[in-house]
């Protein structure tokens, strides 16, 4: 069976309205699909078209297990279950001829790692709805004013052509089969289709919080800047979106006399000869090249000095398939590319964007050891800078209270809130507050103390010592904490103490 080619040409869709209905509409040749190499002339298979609708509309659901891939597709209240089994196998049911194939095609590419030029192709697309600020899923209205726009034609114009050539090779591959289908309890990966993370079981539409649309966004590959203070999570949310898109973590930690190798890579010599060993830089690049999705994360960014900087200006720099092509001399399908050239290997590392994401985090202000400024050149190429605050008390407590009792957990959350406004910079004492990481150290040591035999709130006294002060004040000339610090957080202490917290019913 073959899909009807005559049906998918003469199929009419208003969903478009900047392309138009149906008809033969010429399609750019410099926007046509490498899985095709001839000069014929191109035009819009209109049932792909509907096929990219329903999926940017939400009218497509799926879930992915192990042995097969299962849609619902939801057209005029109308509900049909489709499946495509994989990876080893290539069985349609339910596929139809006209508008579901391609359906299936965009979530094979998105959910069972198939199709490469249709993945980056549809990366792409989704790129420049969230440029022009459209959440997805979206509206027929937002979807027809989309395409009008110059740059979301040229992307749909090239998700057309190839989701039409990837049809053709798919159709003398698959056996298709017709029959009735049950649907799965839940849709829990419906949202990957739209570039975002899989739906947790029982989970409502689609997060619009700083994590979630950052998360969305690393989906298909972003440049993030992570600011905020020492210890309010930066690392953290990095690791979790990472984790969210399933990536594999590189990680580099940004210092004072950090040298290429420990940031790109080195020569080393072998007995079989010098061969050379790959930095982060490089084992990121190297993932992405071959088809790992990758996250570089990249900490304390201005630690770094002014020429490793410039290097990671360079990397950032994207370029095109062709340009690539150009340079490099490698076919490679079309997209954006990053570029890494490792010194002295001759050897030219490239990556699509859409499958390595670097985020970046740094703190920001003067009372901060950094070798330089985040200079315009490099904060241009960030795509997203998203400045990190302390968590919330809801998102932060269960996390202290794993770690101590609830009691013990509320005292030192009240003291780490306090000492946010008993700094030098409000007039105070403190050098510096408490953060995440401190809190933590100082309940692992409230923790060892009380089963050392020592009551919650004489442990708290002796922990605060050997924790809190050593972070949050100034040494005195004798490498001391200064006196005066150091007993404006013991009266703090003492404040939370008699307001009852540690004894407080939950």
């Amino acid at each position: 069976m073959t899909i009807n080619t005559s049906s998918v040409f003469a199929f009419k869709t208003a969903k478009f309205p900047g392309l138009g209905k149906g008809g033969r509409v010429q399609i750019p040749q410099h926007l046509h699909s490498q899985l095709d190499t001839s000069n014929r002339m191109r035009v819009i298979p209109w049932a792909a078209a509907e096929a990219v609708a329903q999926v940017l509309l939400g009218r497509v659901e799926a879930e992915r297990t192990p042995k097969a891939l299962t849609l619902q597709t939801i057209d005029k209240d109308e509900q049909t279950v489709l499946m495509a089994s994989h990876p080893t196998q290539a069985t349609w049911v339910n596929a139809g001829q006209t508008v579901r194939p391609y359906i299936l095609l965009i979530a094979e590419a998105q959910l069972a790692a198939k199709h490469t030029e249709l993945a980056e192709r549809w990366g792409n697309l989704l790129h420049t709805i969230d440029r022009h600020a459209v959440t997805l899923p979206t509206t027929e209205d937002r979807l027809a004013t989309l395409s009008h726009k110059i740059d979301f034609k040229d992307d749909l114009l090239r998700v057309l052509d190839t989701l039409y050539y990837t049809g053709k090779l798919s159709a003398d591959t698959c056996s298709w089969i017709t029959g009735p289908l049950s649907a799965p309890a839940a849709w829990t990966h419906s949202p990957v289709l739209l570039g975002q993370s899989p739906r947790q079981p029982g989970e409502p539409g689609a997060d619009l919080s700083e994590e979630g649309r950052l998360t969305r966004r690393a989906a298909y590959g972003i440049r993030a800047l992570l600011v905020g203070p020492t210890g309010c999570g930066k690392t953290e949310l990095g690791k979790r979106v990472a984790l969210s898109t399933g990536s594999t973590i590189v990680s580099l930690k940004g210092r004072p006399g950090l040298e290429d190798r420990d940031m790109i890579g080195f020569i080393s010599p072998t007995l079989q000869g010098a061969r050379w060993v790959d930095g982060p830089l490089a084992r990121a690049m190297r993932l992405a090249q071959q088809g790992t999705r990758t996250t570089l994360l990249i900490d304390e960014l201005l630690r770094l000095d002014a020429y490793h900087r410039n290097a990671l200006i360079g990397l950032l720099d994207d370029v095109s398939a062709t340009e690539l092509k150009a340079t490099l001399g490698v076919d490679v399908p079309d997209g954006r590319y990053y570029t890494l050239d490792l010194p002295g290997a001759g050897e030219v590392l490239y990556a699509p964007t859409r499958l390595l994401s670097v985020l970046c985090t740094t703190n920001a202000g003067s009372s901060y050891t950094q070798s330089g400024e985040l200079d315009p050149a490099l904060m241009r190429r960030f795509q997203r800078v998203m400045f990190v605050s302390y968590p919330a008390e809801a998102v932060i407590m269960p996390v202290y209270a794993k770690a101590a009792t609830p009691g013990t957990a509320r005292v030192a959350y009240a003291l780490e809130v306090a000492t946010r406004s008993m700094t030098v910079d409000q007039g105070q004492l403190l050098a510096r507050p408490m953060n995440t990481g401190v809190t933590l150290n100082f309940l692992a040591e409230v923790q060892d103390l009380v089963q050392a035999g020592l009551s919650e709130t004489n442990a708290l006294r002796e922990a605060l010592l050997v924790t809190v002060t050593p972070f949050c004040c100034e040494l005195t000339d004798e490498g001391l904490p200064d006196p005066a610090a150091v007993n404006a957080l013991k009266a703090r202490l003492e404040e939370q103490l008699r307001k009852g917290l540690l004894h407080k019913a939950a």
